[in-house]
């Protein structure tokens, strides 16, 4: 098990964010490969004049990669073998990755517009609104 827990956090490109108004947040971060450095999450937030019309397209991709993060979780923990595991935190992230382009969003600004919503309470109630009616 601690090995397995070891090459989980070694191969985590899904950084699991402290949770929004009590549903789980995800923020993706691409990486290509363990070795590599992970993409910093840009903590400059984003004006709220470019995140706004991507809110509908975020809350898209954020109840996706949730969907895909349940999913995968127990697989992963129940995978018992690390190289199983590490391919199934690959295809995991690989589905995250497409789902927020799948949503005309770059990794890049998925992440900014994560962290804005993190620091603007305003903009976490509208995010929470828009969520709340694409479900």
């Amino acid at each position: 098990m601690n090995s397995m827990a070891s090459s989980l956090q070694k191969l985590s490109v899904l950084l699991v964010i402290p949770s929004l108004c009590g549903l789980g947040i995800f923020s993706v971060v691409h990486a290509q490969n363990v070795n590599s450095q992970p993409q910093k999450v840009e903590s400059r937030p984003m004006q709220k004049e470019l995140i706004e019309p991507n809110l509908e397209p975020f809350a898209g991709a954020y109840k996706e990669i949730s969907q895909i993060h349940t999913t995968y979780k127990e697989r992963i923990i129940q995978a018992g073998d690390p190289g199983k595991s590490e391919a199934l935190q690959e295809e995991a992230n690989r589905k995250m990755s497409q789902a927020v382009t799948d949503h005309g969003l770059t990794i890049k600004d998925y992440n900014a517009i994560f962290q804005s919503i993190q620091n603007d309470p305003a903009l976490k109630e509208e995010f929470m609104t828009v969520l709340n009616r694409t479900q």
